[in-house]
């Protein structure tokens, strides 16, 4: 992917899927709700004694032999093709869009989702 991006911020701004259209305040909250209950949904399944509240913990420390090793954040990442509409823009905008997940499983950090924007064709961004 190129260099330049627009930071995906504003929530009435909205990208455009293949199948669905979201404003991004929606498609970051329905990113959020999706991981937090495939997270405990999987939790549950295995049936193990971690309650919702230490699912983080989960993946906060791995074992490595006799060392013990603790993560300060768990990143997923994802790419898929898109078409933006910046509000205030001049039309849609075809790309890339980046989801970036950042799960803090050993701090009081709030998780993030990050949304940005790869546009196929150069831009000026402001």
């Amino acid at each position: 992917m190129k260099n330049k991006f627009i930071l995906l911020e504003c929530g009435d701004d909205v990208i455009c899927f293949e199948k669905d259209t979201f404003k991004i305040s929606k498609l970051r909250e329905l990113v959020i709700r999706e991981i937090v209950n495939k997270w405990r949904r999987e939790v549950c399944t295995y049936k193990t004694k971690i309650n919702n509240d230490s699912v983080g913990s989960l993946f906060g420390r791995i074992s490595a032999g006799d060392e013990s090793i603790p993560f300060s954040e768990i990143k997923l990442n994802a790419v898929k093709d898109c078409q933006f509409l910046k509000i205030d823009g001049k039309g849609w905008q075809k790309g890339k869009l980046e989801i970036q997940i950042f799960i803090y499983p050993n701090s009081h950090k709030q998780n993030n989702v990050c949304l940005e924007f790869y546009p196929d064709e150069h831009i000026n961004i402001e």
